[in-house]
């Protein structure tokens, strides 16, 4: 249950916002809103859509960011390197303290971390490819026939999203660690990344 100060403090917040605007009035944008020299501001697809600083003891400014960025793969067992993608969008926004989360729009396709070499690059498809083999007793075979089945199962086994802190301006990702996306379908695909950023 909520303190009554809470409660009190949430009810003057809805009657003030209700209070300023009538009925079919166009719509407004949303105030940040702060608390102990805390203020937040929301970034939607790169478009600010509010920003301020408070001036009190903290003086900090959260944000918070979106971006989409379109790869195209090669098929099964594609490894991309997008590092240098993510941290370019980190270092453009100047977040000095956060995290950086990456999602693959999708079911057959995973991000993670990883060295990225030759050698890997080779080692991470093939042992999943032993480990969940192309085959058509899956369910989802039996279902739809695509010839996909270890394609969810292998992306579900990865993940399709990674956060990565941000520390200091910089990706915390230790000296050899880089972040990939994998194509686990049986085709090349037009994939979507959804880039999102919290931090000040």
């Amino acid at each position: 249950m909520l303190c009554s100060s809470t409660e009190t403090a949430i009810s003057s917040i809805l009657q003030a916002h209700f209070s300023s605007r009538s009925v079919g009035s166009p719509a407004q944008s949303y105030p940040s809103y702060e608390r102990r020299g805390l203020s937040v501001s929301v970034y939607i697809h790169g478009l600010e859509s509010n920003q301020q600083r408070n001036p009190g003891a903290a003086g900090r400014t959260i944000m918070s960011y979106q971006q989409q960025i379109p790869l195209m793969t090669k098929g099964h067992g594609d490894m991309l390197n997008i590092t240098e993608q993510i941290a370019t969008i980190v270092t453009s926004l100047g977040i000095r303290t956060g995290t950086v989360n990456i999602f693959n729009v999708g079911s057959t396709a995973a991000v993670g971390t990883i060295e990225f070499e030759p050698g890997l690059q080779h080692d991470l498809p093939a042992i999943l490819d032993r480990l969940i083999p192309p085959s058509r007793t899956y369910g989802h075979e039996q279902a739809w026939q695509d010839g996909n089945g270890h394609s969810h199962l292998q992306a579900t086994l990865l993940s399709p999203a990674l956060t990565v802190p941000i520390a200091d301006g910089k990706l915390v990702l230790g000296t050899w660690p880089q972040i990939f996306h994998l194509e686990c379908d049986v085709r090349g695909r037009r994939r979507t990344l959804v880039i999102t950023v919290v931090g000040d």
